[in-house]
């Protein structure tokens, strides 16, 4: 192990500067990089793939959507009826019934949309203020604060929280809309789901969470027999069971695989050169500075 320098005075400037400019750095680069990817394994759209990439910095949130192989998808989106559903029998009063409902649900979505925004908006604030506490941490080193290395090292653990913990976290109940952990989003926040979500039965849809460097990876499967494949007077059986293998009906199932992988940016690794750096340029000992520079003003 490289033995430790002696304290400078001079360490105290060069360590401010490079906190300023790693906070800097970090800052202006990206936060957050999510990536998607998702397979239409069966089923008509089969083998249509979505790329997506999300890159979240201070500011925005940049979205990169590509499709490949996607004749079949487009295919797909022509022949199915976007407008299928079970058959319901409605009358006046449930006309009515159903127009409340939908204005409530619509009320809904709109305070559900707001929740969400502020989710991420919560997310950049801790990030900005932790940053801030981490540069103030070492200033404080400049001075003779008795707990001052306390206060740094709780600054630098504050900014590792914020983009590791909370920041992805906000991120994730900006997705799901601040669902409770109890309740089962998979189906709906699935990619594949977003084709008339309502329309599809005998759904099964599972997910599994593993750590990855930085990150963490969501994979995600989702499948179901779509009711806009199959023709309306058949639909209300289609609903009540399964179709049989090698029906016309049973060509309605659509199965999807999706990955869905979240990296902190590749400039906040970084910052783990903060410790390296406390260690190489030590600071005085609380009181020494202090003392020695009352001696010198003695002699």
């Amino acid at each position: 192990m490289l033995p430790r320098p002696a304290p400078h005075r001079a360490f105290g400037a060069v360590r401010l500067s490079i906190t300023v400019f790693l906070a800097v750095h970090v800052f202006i680069s990206a936060w957050l990089v999510a990536t998607v990817e998702g397979t239409y394994t069966e089923g008509k759209p089969a083998p249509a793939e979505v790329h997506s990439l999300v890159a979240i910095d201070k500011d925005q949130t940049m979205i990169d959507v590509e499709i490949k192989k996607a004749t079949s998808l487009f295919l797909y989106t022509l022949a199915r009826d976007a407008d299928a559903s079970v058959p319901v029998e409605n009358n006046g009063t449930d006309a009515s019934s159903d127009d409340a409902s939908s204005d409530a649900r619509d009320d809904e979505t709109n305070d559900a949309s707001q929740t969400d925004r502020a989710w991420l908006d919560i997310g950049r604030q801790s990030v900005n203020v932790a940053l801030v506490l981490m540069v103030l941490g070492e200033a404080l080193m400049l001075t003779s604060l008795r707990w001052r290395h306390h206060v740094r090292s709780l600054g630098f653990l504050a900014v590792i929280a914020a983009f590791t913990i909370v920041f992805p976290a906000c991120y994730m109940l900006e997705l799901t809309g601040g669902a409770d952990e109890g309740e089962d989003r998979t189906a709906s926040n699935t990619p594949g789901a977003n084709l008339e979500t309502v329309t599809f039965v005998h759904t099964n849809a599972s997910s599994g969470v593993s750590l990855t460097w930085l990150g963490f990876e969501l994979e995600a499967d989702f499948s179901g027999y779509d009711l806009g494949l199959v023709v309306p007077e058949n639909r209300t059986t289609v609903a009540q069971q399964v179709p049989e293998p090698g029906s016309k009906d049973a060509s309605s199932y659509i199965a999807f695989e999706s990955s869905f992988n979240v990296q902190l940016g590749k400039n906040l690794d970084s910052l783990l050169v903060l410790p390296f750096m406390w260690y190489l340029m030590p600071a005085f000992p609380v009181g020494q500075s202090t003392k020695s520079f009352a001696g010198d003003e003695e002699e």
